[in-house]
């Protein structure tokens, strides 16, 4: 029976590209039975390929190049091997958990292009409209004397660290919550909070931050969408407000906005799709 083989038929016996077996002799991690001294051919002995097998298999449970090399060294006992395998899997269970927590993200993503594509479709109509929106866990900032038109981004990045610290990330969905009056022009609106959603159940440590877990509340709620600039924020402020007075809707008298992008590109000029959206008694 044959028992030594060459490069070539040592990767295709193992299913491994020759480039990783010779990358695997330069760095010392599986190195060819002998070497032809005349043609520098490598050979590998056919009870090599048993080893080759735990080095695939450590690669498989995501274990890095320098660890393999530790791990296969001869002073490696079966005692070692369990303890580092113990090890490896709570390194497996934490990427799983950050693996989650981006299916997560991404589910929540597309959910909120589904209704961004909705919320543009009533936009062009240019009317009130009232619609039935899901509650949603909120990351809440209190933000003193901010107004819509102030650069609010700084309170959003406060947000952003919060939820960074703790391995996730915001979602692009960042609102404004004010109260709702009658104002006579955009500058006398002061927000009370920005937030933005978070995942049900997250706990995430705020203590002394200025900052809340909150809900924004399940119902039906009286909108108007627009694609937002300092000119035309007031004028759709104002139907609003309008037609649910001239209504007579009861409602929790707070206005929350939201703004999601209809751009990309940092280096344009700012392009948001806004929503107001106020909910009914």
């Amino acid at each position: 029976m044959k028992e030594y083989f060459s490069i070539g038929e040592t990767a295709r016996l193992n299913h491994i590209s020759i480039q990783t077996l010779r990358y695997y002799d330069k760095i010392g991690i599986f190195k060819p039975y002998y070497t032809d001294q005349d043609n520098g051919y490598r050979y590998y002995h056919v009870k090599q390929f048993f080893y080759l097998d735990i080095i695939k298999y450590l690669k498989c449970i995501k274990t890095p190049l320098e660890d393999i090399k530790r791990i296969i060294s001869h002073t490696c006992t079966p005692e070692r091997m369990q303890t580092f395998l113990d090890e490896q899997e709570s390194v497996i269970e934490r990427e799983m958990e950050r693996l989650e927590r981006a299916r997560q993200l991404l589910h929540r993503r597309k959910n909120q292009l589904h209704e961004q594509v909705e919320i543009r479709t009533k936009k062009e109509e240019g009317l009130v409209y009232v619609r039935h929106i899901e509650g949603q866990t909120i990351l809440k900032a209190a933000t003193p004397q901010v107004n819509p038109h102030d650069q609010s981004d700084l309170y959003y990045r406060k947000l952003a660290e919060v939820l960074e610290e703790r391995g996730d990330m915001v979602d692009n969905y960042y609102g404004l919550i004010y109260d709702l009056k009658p104002y006579k022009d955009s500058g006398d609106i002061y927000c009370n909070s920005v937030y933005t959603t978070i995942h049900d159940g997250v706990k995430i440590e705020i203590e002394g931050q200025n900052m809340t877990i909150d809900s924004f509340p399940s119902g039906e709620y009286v909108c108007i969408s627009f694609d937002c600039s300092v000119t035309n924020y007031f004028s759709y402020y104002q139907k609003l407000y309008h037609f649910i007075e001239s209504h007579g809707i009861q409602t929790d008298e707070k206005v929350y906005q939201i703004s999601l992008p209809n751009s990309y590109d940092s280096l344009r000029e700012e392009d948001f799709l806004t929503e107001f959206r106020v909910r009914k008694k």
